[in-house]
């Protein structure tokens, strides 16, 4: 497998780049999914939320697809299911921004076009949306706002969430 260069963002008040982590998108074959979570032990999310299995925190991504994280041991854990699954390890191909602080939602606000209020969009929720013009996951973890990118994207994003979080910009 070739191995990505990390990525050297700086870090703002408000905004950091997650730990790496084990990425994997799995996408259920026709009519597979309850063989799917069979094979995983794992009950899959739902449309629109994310749940955590142990050390996996499953993301819905899709009809019939999941984007599955953990630090390490995921690809073993997978291959038990790749009979009812394409299975595709994301790793190297996508960056995690963190958003969190008092100030977290005003600066998502200016670029997410979704109510991230607690009313709307609670912990265990995730979405399918643009920050900007960039398209991105967004989710809840450990009290931040977790956003996923392609990785060829990461620059950008990074360059407009700074801008959103300096205030009078974005």
């Amino acid at each position: 497998m070739l191995e990505a260069t990390p990525l050297q963002l700086p870090a703002t008040g408000a905004i950091a780049l997650a730990q790496p982590r084990q990425i994997f998108s799995v996408s259920a074959f026709a009519g597979a999914k309850a063989a799917l979570e069979a094979a995983l032990g794992a009950n899959l999310p739902p449309p629109n939320h994310a749940l955590a299995d142990g050390d996996v925190t499953w993301l819905w991504s899709g009809p019939d697809s999941w984007l599955a994280m953990a630090e390490t041991g995921l690809d073993a854990r997978l291959a038990a299911a790749s009979s009812h699954a394409a299975i595709t390890d994301q790793s190297d191909g996508k960056a995690i921004f963190l958003v969190s602080g008092p100030r977290a939602r005003e600066i998502l606000e200016k670029l997410v076009p979704i109510d991230l209020h607690e009313a709307e969009f609670l912990p265990g929720h995730t979405a399918l949306t643009l920050a900007g013009h960039i398209p991105v996951q967004i989710w809840r973890e450990d009290g931040a706002f977790a956003l996923a990118c392609f990785r060829s994207f990461a620059a950008a994003l990074h360059h407009a969430l700074a801008q959103a979080e300096t205030p009078g910009r974005g």
